[in-house]
């Protein structure tokens, strides 16, 4: 089941570089980008049915976000 976090409008990820402060992207953006969740979860070979998979589908977010997070760091980095 997908997350219904209805926070994620807020919770966009801080791309534009008008702020030094990070704000990372929800859970429903990491599924819009695949094009959905069945299509995000299939992609990565997992089922929509398991509470297993989608447990695994969510670990591989917190991934991703995690190194966006890096890589906005990175970025800051290089900034003047």
């Amino acid at each position: 089941m997908p997350d219904t976090n209805t926070s994620h409008d807020n919770a966009q990820e801080n791309t534009s570089g008008s702020s030094d402060a990070y704000v990372p992207k929800s859970n429903c953006q990491y599924y819009e980008e695949a094009g959905g969740f069945d299509t995000f979860m299939h992609s990565y070979g997992l089922k929509t049915w398991s509470n297993a998979d989608i447990h695994e589908g969510k670990t591989l977010i917190e991934s991703f976000r995690q190194q966006d997070r890096l890589n906005w760091e990175e970025a800051q980095k290089t900034k003047p």
